[in-house]
């Protein structure tokens, strides 16, 4: 009989090498996602933490729309910001204001029938152009619409078949009201053929938020009124 001494020793070195090659790029792969794992989750805790920023700012805004008239990015009207988020520091956060922007709101407050004079008031979180529109109207007398408070601008009288519109400029932010004054006498009987409507538009501020934290940047911008603030553009970098 032939002798069998050493048959298995090849079997066992080619095993061996089978093993290298597939444990070696088993261990890449394994050791590759969890890098990747941690690299993500980074991300996703920067991400996370830099929403929590520009929610910060927004509710400031909310709280105050004519927070700032700064043109370039400050964090000062922003503090003081909590200490950490989700158990890391606060993000970087800044805004800043974004001049004739254009940004408006509109509002429709009820109509105030009777003969004489009825006020409408709102407020404006920036300067720019005021538009009343009155709509379903018909007067034989004069119908005048005013910006009561603001010297300079000038009285629109109507008559006529409406919509009447009437335009004013305001030069800063504030509280402003609307003065619309009836005719005692009307040949037409009611002013209007159906319910009469008023819309008042006008300009609300624009601001740049940004929010940084590692390698993740949110900038938004957003319009902030005394009745709402509004997310306009959203970018993460």
């Amino acid at each position: 009989m032939n002798s069998e001494k050493g048959q298995a020793l090849p079997l066992a070195i080619l095993a061996l090498a089978m093993g290298t090659l597939v444990i070696t790029p088993f261990l890449g792969h394994a050791s590759s996602n969890l890098i990747g794992s941690r690299v993500y989750e980074q991300g996703i805790t920067e991400l996370y933490s830099c929403d929590s920023g520009i929610e910060w700012a927004m509710w400031r805004l909310e709280e105050n729309p004519v927070l700032t008239t700064n043109t370039t990015y400050d964090s000062t009207m922003l503090e003081p910001v909590p200490s950490e988020i989700n158990g890391s520091s606060f993000p970087t956060t800044e805004l800043r204001f974004v001049e004739d922007a254009g940004a408006i709101e509109t509002i429709t407050p009820e109509w105030q029938d009777g003969q004489g004079e009825h006020n409408y008031d709102f407020q404006a979180s920036d300067k720019g152009s005021i538009t009343v529109l009155i709509s379903n109207i018909t007067a034989s007398k004069p119908v005048i619409v005013e910006l009561s408070n603001v010297s300079g601008q000038p009285d629109y009288e109507f008559t006529g078949a409406g919509p009447y519109t009437a335009v004013f400029e305001i030069d800063s932010a504030g509280s402003y009201t609307i003065l619309v004054t009836l005719p005692i006498e009307n040949k037409y009987g009611p002013l209007g053929p159906g319910p009469i409507t008023i819309s008042i538009t006008y300009p609300i501020a624009s601001y740049d938020i940004r929010a940084q934290k590692g390698d993740c940047t949110i900038t938004v911008r957003a319009t902030a009124s005394y009745l709402a603030t509004r997310v306009i553009s959203w970018q993460v970098e």
